[in-house]
């Protein structure tokens, strides 16, 4: 148990750090616009106007203040001395620009000064695994951390939550010099925060956020020295999550899209967030909020047996790469019309998968990954469950020797039951209920077959219960979760004629999905109208029933309306009447939507656009 008195020292020296940092701060603004040193916006930066730079000036004085305060133990001083060979590369990259094999030399000398002090990834392994790990480590977080500051306060949020996490982790561990140093960098940064939150009137430039990335990854190494194998493995990576997430995500797309990782861009996740139709805001919110969720997983895994930290480990690596993979084929520009160097990376994608992993059933083989790593850690999330996550150590032994034989059983069973005959793009009722058949049946024969094996001593129905119904939800989430990002976005897609869709029946649902599968119309959908009153104030595909046509007046004055679309199958010829009636009152165009089939011409092109199934669809006036 850590002595609580000795906590004192390292939680003031948080607060000073804190206070020094919303005290510097206004100061080194100030100078900043004296001296001219401010971010011009560029066709690679995000912002659109001058901001000031050098915030990183004031976060590291605030961050030696905390320390200092703090007293007691900190870090080895080759640590700290690492810390100014970066602080002063980002400071000249800042002022005048630095050469990328002067940013690398630095970054190996730092990490240099991480190993002489003794800190090592893997540390008690092999050297010549353990030297090369390390290095990749501090430059790669160190570089992760400068690369997510990409839009106000990202970094900054996300260095505050890391540090937290990594000092909570320090007092739990008992490493005391690990927490007061990233209570410091944590009040360091939230004081920052203040002034760097959207719209943001400082950025911290790569004096700060070098700085940043390079502590956070020694407290991550001082975590992985304390604790034991899964810790010193899972923690670390845990923490830093969403900046290691993101640079792993920039740096395979670039290389599919044959362009350099080292440029600077705008295709970043929180870029790509905000094309997708979520705010700055939004995207800081959700990446912080990401950032939270994982420093809470590292946490509590402290309190894991390893086998359930390790499912929890794959159940997240499923998550993160369904987003990832989501955010890649649909987040640089198919919203607003496929770029050419998107389409290029999915089809690079396409033809490698297609050579090395089955040919034309690649997509079947890539569903089969993600089932097998959800239907191994469901299994094992099913039994620490029962238990209260302590194991009887019959279970402990039968869950390790069983496992293998359990994941191919059921695998087998899925692939009987058709799982992984489609992609499940547009998945819906029918894929649901053969999918939890499927994970029934399958829970079902792996408790008959472990009973009949092992006797009573196997004989536990909630365990195969629980086992099904994880299974189902972390395969169900997975197969629909593209589905569910794709709906999501489109119900968050501005841009082109504001439209309002007549009709939340079968035939309105029907048009709303074609305006959002067809972003070229250039139509968002921002309501439907219905003459049931009784709809009204419900969602439709996250489309609201906003009124009748006999509100249209106000509906389109507070909505900004321009269009009123109306499937022809859905009214008669005396209601479209008198909803373009209502429309020319308001102001607003009408337009009439028809779905038919249509013979194709002999020797001239249609100029309908086919939709793939022989129906041919048109929007016309």
């Amino acid at each position: 148990m850590v002595d609580v008195s000795t906590l004192i020292g390292p939680f003031l020296g948080g607060l000073a750090a804190l206070v020094g940092a919303v005290v510097f701060t206004p100061l080194i603004i100030r100078l900043a616009r004296r001296y001219g040193w401010v971010d011009e916006p560029c066709a690679d930066r995000w912002h659109d106007r001058p901001v000031a730079l050098m915030g990183g000036i004031a976060i590291v004085g605030a961050l030696v203040i905390g320390v200092a305060i703090g007293g007691g133990s900190t870090f080895p001083w080759p640590v700290w001395a690492g810390a100014g060979i970066l602080f002063s590369l980002g400071l000249a990259d800042d002022l005048w620009g630095v050469r990328p094999d002067a940013k690398v030399l630095a970054q190996v000398l730092a990490t240099a000064c991480v190993l002489y002090s003794g800190y090592a990834f893997w540390r008690g392994g092999a050297v010549w695994v353990s030297m090369p790990l390390t290095f990749l480590w501090v430059i790669g977080v160190t570089n992760a951390v400068n690369l997510i500051d990409g839009i106000d306060g990202l970094a900054t949020s996300v260095t505050a939550i890391a540090a937290g996490a990594l000092a909570f982790l320090g007092v739990a561990l008992g490493n005391l010099a690990l927490a007061a140093v990233m209570l410091a960098l944590a009040g360091a940064a939230i004081g920052f925060l203040v002034y760097n939150i959207p719209p943001a009137s400082v950025f911290m430039g790569d004096c700060g956020s070098l700085v940043l990335g390079y502590l956070l990854s020694v407290g991550a190494l001082g975590v992985q020295g304390s604790g034991g194998p899964v810790v010193g493995t899972l923690l670390p990576i845990a923490v830093m999550a969403v900046p290691i997430f993101d640079t792993t995500f920039v740096t395979v797309t670039r290389v599919l899209r044959g362009r350099s990782v080292t440029d600077g861009g705008t295709d970043h996740v929180h870029h790509r967030l905000i094309k997708l139709g979520a705010s700055e805001g939004q995207a800081l919110a959700l990446l912080s909020g990401m950032s939270a969720a994982f420093g809470g997983v590292a946490l509590s895994a402290l309190w894991m047996q390893r086998p359930l930290a390790l499912a929890v480990a794959a159940l997240l690596l499923v998550l993160v790469t369904v987003v990832g993979v989501y955010l890649a084929t649909m987040g640089g520009g198919r919203l607003a019309g496929v770029s050419s160097s998107e389409s290029g990376m999915t089809a690079r994608f396409g033809a490698l998968m297609r050579t090395y992993a089955g040919g034309a059933s690649w997509k079947s083989v890539a569903g089969l990954l993600p089932d097998l790593l959800v239907v191994g850690a469901a299994f094992v999330v099913a039994i620490h469950l029962r238990y209260g996550g302590v194991l009887p150590s019959d279970w402990s032994a039968l869950m390790v020797q069983a496992l293998p034989v359990i994941t191919g059983v059921k695998l087998l069973i899925f692939y009987t039951f058709g799982l992984y005959e489609g992609i499940w793009r547009h998945a819906g009722t029918p894929e649901v209920v053969r999918l939890a058949g499927a994970s029934g049946t399958a829970s079902v024969v792996v408790g008959v077959g472990l009973v009949t094996v092992k006797g009573s001593a196997a004989l536990a129905p909630s365990i195969f219960i629980l086992d099904w119904l994880v299974t189902t939800i972390g395969i169900g989430g997975a197969r629909f979760a593209f589905r569910a990002l794709r709906q999501y976005a489109a119900a968050h897609r501005d841009g082109g004629r504001r439209v309002l869709v007549y009709g939340s029946g079968p035939d309105g649902i029907l048009l709303l999905r074609h305006l959002r599968q067809h972003p070229e119309l250039g139509r968002t959908v921002v309501g439907l109208l219905d003459e049931n009153s009784a709809r009204h104030g419900y969602r439709m595909q996250g489309v609201e029933v906003l009124g009748a046509p006999d509100d249209l007046l106000d509906i389109c004055s507070d909505y900004d309306v321009e269009e009123v679309i109306v499937h022809l199958n859905a009214v008669s010829k005396e209601e479209r009447s008198r909803i373009r009636e209502q429309c020319a009152a308001a102001g607003v165009d009408c337009q009439y939507f028809d779905p038919s089939l249509r013979p194709a011409p002999e020797t001239s092109t249609s100029p309908l656009t086919d939709n793939g199934r022989g129906e041919e669809e048109v929007l016309s006036p």
